[in-house]
């Protein structure tokens, strides 16, 4: 069955892989229903199979890099945030199931190897409706690879500079003579060395998924992620900005805080089950189980400003001899787990002489993580024209000197409907209602409970002619904030709002998606750092009234011709406090994202050139939470890189690409841990992918 060329279907999501497309049919990611983006009234973006192939993007950061509206903000080695609209994108979904970012413990097990995914859909602006609670700032969905109805064997193999290299292999198929059982088989080893010095991370990755059909309507699925990351001499912080006389430090290329013997080994298994449901009506159901498990076993130095008399961390390094900073060991180990259940049920029905669409969801979650700390190892000096990493291995208690253990709990339902008032303008209304509850301690030390909080959703569309749509929306969601005030009560959640208005096309008989729209987001009642109270281990917050922000996005994304695919996107943003002060500084008013590539018809159309730019305006240190917060400016700047592919045959691809080709040295993070975090440098990579 289909609807305005969208297929009916109980899959949480299209596949992108063999259309060689930069763009996408359909989506459910915004509201639970079977739209295409023209027909979605919240801005959306897709990172598609085709491109990350093109382009050699194997990572979460390399993806989100590549997004409209997205920027990355690396908080060490292997940390990284993402956020939108200057927001930290603080969720994210695999085939919609909603999965934390735990940001603070998981030390980059949060990034999976996109091997594992057919492409990412992007929803900017307060998703409350599908993510239950979070920031207001964007959900990022991960559409996993599914089992093929075709044979298909593929290999790819891959050098890179600073010196690695990556193997990867995906098997699929049916298993039986009928093809009513397919499976499919990913697997890649990635081994590199990266951008710091002393720098190596090892990444071992298996995803296997199997398909049954146990009747011509209904599948079940299955499926089974495990990637192991192993990560030597890691960071734990940026490098200290600035030398004792004030001056800022320009550190050499490669310059880290990671010892010989630091290290981040993370693993990471996610099981899911799930039955897939078309009735005889075209109504569709999904029922999903997921089970998440994640550990973490990490040997950190923090390398911090010197002490003074008075037991501050005040002296920084002298510009002469370079001494002053000074650091310790330590070790953190933990477990986080999470399990889901989710259900969903579309249909339509007709009303007032039209077809409308529905549906109707359900999910109950529980997570909790337990971690723990090993004490500190004797304090060491450290030059810092001498960053060797060999300083002395810290020897630490052999059992936990620091706990914290979390549990949360949240249930959710939620509806939306579509209703085609006209033949041009529909209306798509719905709400959701959540239950979110938890404790810190085992025992409970504290506990916290949110219960009915509603988000509605509202939104229209209207069709101006068959080419472009006009569409309206305003969306909401909620974040319980765990933070205490000066009584030692936690503060109530904080509200997100969206509201938006904007244009979509199908251009070029809908192999080009475009859009423009502007945007507010108002966030009411948002923690409000004050003072540290050393002897109950904790941080004093109060609400502040909130903040605003106002901007403009527009995008397009596509096949111009059979020839050539284009990407580009523009995001302006301003934010400010209750105050009228400026708000999230860190993040650029201004971003700019392009991208391309063009099969020339020399050389029998066997070669493809492309390349990619993305520019930002300056911006300032975050306001982290300390008594420092000294400002570290970066400028406005942009990072080129450039790729190309050879056909050497119909079934052999070589594809070689250059990240940062000017080699531009910029900060990626300022004001975390009152440090800076260079971006990346000049990088390369040369991949040979076959088919079997």
């Amino acid at each position: 069955v289909t609807l305005d060329a969208v297929t009916i279907t109980a899959a949480p999501g299209t596949q992108t892989e063999g259309t060689d497309s930069w763009t996408t049919e359909w989506m459910r990611s915004a509201t639970g229903l079977v739209l295409s983006q023209k027909e979605t009234p919240q801005s959306t973006s897709v990172i598609t199979d085709a491109q990350m192939k093109d382009r050699n993007i194997t990572t979460v950061a390399e993806t989100m890099e590549a997004a409209t509206g997205i920027t990355v903000q690396a908080l060490e080695s292997d940390r990284v945030n993402y956020y939108s609209r200057g927001f930290r994108v603080d969720a994210y979904q695999y085939d919609g199931v909603p999965v934390p970012k735990d940001g603070a413990w998981t030390f980059g097990d949060a990034n999976p190897d996109m091997a594992l995914y057919d492409h990412v859909e992007i929803v900017r602006g307060a998703t409350g409706l599908m993510q239950g609670a979070g920031e207001p700032g964007a959900s990022i969905n991960f559409i996993r690879k599914r089992p093929t109805a075709e044979f298909q064997n593929q290999a790819a193999v891959s050098l890179a500079y600073p010196k690695g290299a990556r193997i990867e292999s995906d098997v699929s198929g049916p298993l039986n003579a009928s093809g009513s059982i397919r499976g499919r088989l990913v697997t890649a080893i990635d081994s590199r060395d990266g951008g710091l010095d002393r720098y190596h991370k090892d990444k071992y990755v298996l995803f296997g998924a199997l398909d049954f059909d146990l009747d011509e309507n209904t599948i079940l699925s299955t499926g089974l992620s495990y990637q192991k990351t192993k990560a030597d001499s890691v960071s734990w912080g940026g490098l200290q900005p600035f030398y004792a006389d004030g001056g800022l430090i320009d550190w050499p290329r490669g310059a880290s805080m990671g010892t010989d013997w630091t290290y981040g080994d993370t693993e990471r298994t996610e099981a899911f089950a799930s039955l897939e449901h078309v009735f005889t009506n075209g109504w569709t159901g999904r029922v999903v189980l997921t089970h998440v498990r994640s550990e973490l076993d990490a040997m950190l130095a923090w390398i911090h400003p010197g002490t003074d008399a008075e037991g501050n961390y005040s002296i920084m390094p002298d510009r002469e001899t370079g001494d002053g900073l000074e650091g310790y060991g330590t070790r953190y180990t933990g477990t986080y787990r999470l399990t889901n259940l989710n259900a969903v049920l579309n249909g339509d029905f007709q009303a007032w002489g039209r077809e409308q669409q529905f549906v109707l969801g359900a999910m109950a979650s529980r997570a909790e993580g337990h971690y723990r700390g090993y004490g500190s190892g004797a304090n060491f000096p450290v030059n810092i024209h001498h960053l060797d990493g060999n300083y002395p291995r810290p020897v630490l208690s052999s059992t936990p000197t620091y706990f914290d253990d979390t549990q949360v709990r949240q249930y959710g339902l939620y509806g939306t409907g579509r209703f085609s008032i006209t033949d041009r303008f529909a209306v798509l209304a719905g709400a959701r209602v959540n239950w979110w509850d938890g404790q810190d301690g085992e025992p409970a030390t504290a506990s916290y409970k949110f219960s009915g909080k509603v988000t509605p959703y509202v939104g229209f569309t209207y069709d101006l002619n068959p080419t472009y749509t006009a569409y309206g929306s305003i969306t909401s969601i909620y974040k319980p904030q765990l933070v205490q005030d000066v009584a030692g009560q936690y503060l109530p959640p904080t509200y997100g709002w969206n509201y938006e208005l904007g244009v979509k096309a199908s251009l070029m008989d809908g192999a080009v998606y475009a859009s423009a729209a502007i945007f507010q987001t108002d966030q009411k009642d948002v923690a409000h750092y004050l003072y540290w109270i050393d002897a109950e281990n904790r941080g004093v917050y109060d609400s502040i009234d909130g903040t605003v922000t106002r901007g403009f996005e527009a995008e397009v994304a596509g096949a111009v011709n059979d020839r050539w695919n284009v990407s580009a996107g523009y995001t302006f943003r301003s934010s400010k406090d209750g105050d009228g002060r400026r708000y999230a500084a860190d993040q650029p008013k201004h971003t700019l994202k392009l991208a391309t590539d063009y099969r020339l018809a020399a050389l029998q159309d066997k070669l493809t050139v492309g390349g990619a730019m993305r520019w930002q305006s300056g911006t300032d240190s975050m306001d982290f939470d300390t008594d420092v917060n000294v400002n570290v400016h970066q400028g406005s700047y942009a990072v080129v890189d450039l790729n190309a592919s050879y056909d050497i045959s119909d079934t052999t691809e070589l594809t070689f690409s250059v990240n940062n080709v000017t080699n531009k040295k910029y900060y990626a993070t300022t004001g975390f841990y009152d440090t800076v975090v260079y971006g990346d440098d000049r990088s390369a990579e040369l991949t040979l992918r076959a088919k079997f």
